[in-house]
């Protein structure tokens, strides 16, 4: 096995553990023949340590990459320079795993775009640009003319296409940033298996006529090909208003509407690279939190007991708990107690503070109460 490096260089066997694993993805390949033939190695049934998936997984599984201070650092800059630019900044976490620039070229077949500096997946300014481009173009429920207004004043023309009718153009009026990771970020290789290539690569061609490798048919293997993907990562996405120096003009955009479509972009297409397989669903982390509690709250419900009582205050400690025939039937405390207390109108809060009962309905599961509803 050899690396495309100058005769006679030492190539270290291993990126070390602080340095750059986007560098080593880029420059330190050394699956070839050692031949100088330049073909990429394939795992034989006598020796799996050679070829693409053998090098990502050595090199890149379950690897950790960026430097926690230096992400928060740049983090805090870019944030800064979007407020001081009119603009704002969020985070969304990724639902499951996330690719970015696998079309970029590598001999794996897949690329990836790491940062230049950091050595992080990322997204960039442009790619951002494209995804509220593309969602507003195909997804934004609203009038052609309000899309193409919309259009023309975010991103600069009515259509991608400077020969399309009623085609105009400006300046545009919001700057994207290059989306980051907040926090060091988890690598997995993934894997695809397409049964097809030779149709992809030529169906529909002069070259594919009456070749049985280029028809779409159940009689093609599977190529196992694998790819680097990130795991648990949370991009921070910041936008600005273009600036107009010494005049006082502000662009006419609210920020929330533009971080609107954002989110509904993230969360509904997803960003970086096979959305259309589940890949890059983002989703604000506190969203991500509520749905999974919601989650857990429908999964306890679903066991729980419906009993009918009077909900009651502990003088002592604020904690609820539900009494029938003078009989504790269920309790509530901390959280649980401030977050049932405020559901219930104001007037019997009063009562319950003065000693008496409410009468409810509650939830309850292994004597704790989940939820509760007012006897009418």
């Amino acid at each position: 096995m050899t690396a495309p490096l100058y005769a006679n260089c030492d190539k270290p066997t291993n990126c070390d553990k602080d340095g750059n694993l986007g560098l080593w993805f880029e420059r330190f390949f050394d699956q070839y023949d050692d031949h100088r033939h330049w073909e990429v190695l394939k795992p034989t049934t006598h020796n799996h340590q050679m070829g693409n998936a053998y090098w990502l997984l050595k090199h890149f599984s379950n690897k950790k990459v960026g430097d926690a201070k230096q992400l928060a650092s740049h983090a805090q800059a870019q944030m800064k320079l979007a407020d001081s630019l009119q603009g704002k900044s969020h985070a969304f976490k990724a639902s499951w795993h996330f690719v970015t620039g696998m079309g970029n070229p590598h001999p794996v077949e897949n690329g990836f775009a790491w940062h230049p500096t950091l050595g992080v997946p990322y997204l960039t300014g442009a790619a951002v640009k494209g995804l509220v481009r593309s969602y507003i173009e195909n997804w934004l429920d609203d009038t052609q003319e309000n899309k193409q207004q919309l259009l023309l004043q975010w991103f600069g023309s009515t259509d991608k296409n400077p020969s399309a009718d009623g085609y105009a153009s400006q300046a545009g009026e919001l700057v994207f940033f290059d989306a980051l990771p907040i926090s060091p970020v988890t690598l997995v290789v993934d894997i695809m298996t397409p049964h097809m290539g030779k149709w992809y690569e030529k169906g529909g061609t002069d070259q594919a006529a009456g070749t049985a490798e280029a028809v779409p048919a159940d009689w093609h293997d599977p190529v196992p090909v694998s790819f680097l993907a990130a795991q648990d990562i949370t991009l921070q996405f910041s936008f600005a208003l273009r600036q107009y120096p010494n005049t006082g003009k502000r662009p006419a955009i609210e920020l929330a509407d533009v971080m609107d479509v954002l989110e509904r972009a993230l969360e509904q297409t997803g960003a970086g690279g096979k959305t259309a397989t589940g890949y890059g669903g983002m989703i604000d982390p506190e969203k991500q939190q509520q749905q999974v509690k919601a989650l857990q709250e429908a999964a306890a419900l679903s066991d729980a007991e419906r009993l009918e009582g009077y909900l009651k205050i502990n003088a002592r400690n604020q904690s609820l708990y539900l009494e029938r025939s003078g009989q504790q039937l269920a309790f509530a405390t901390g959280n649980k107690s401030a977050e049932l207390l405020a559901i219930l109108p104001e007037a019997s809060v009063k009562a319950m503070k003065a000693g008496k009962g409410v009468k409810v309905y509650a939830y309850v599961a292994k004597k704790e109460m989940l939820k509760i509803e007012l006897f009418e």
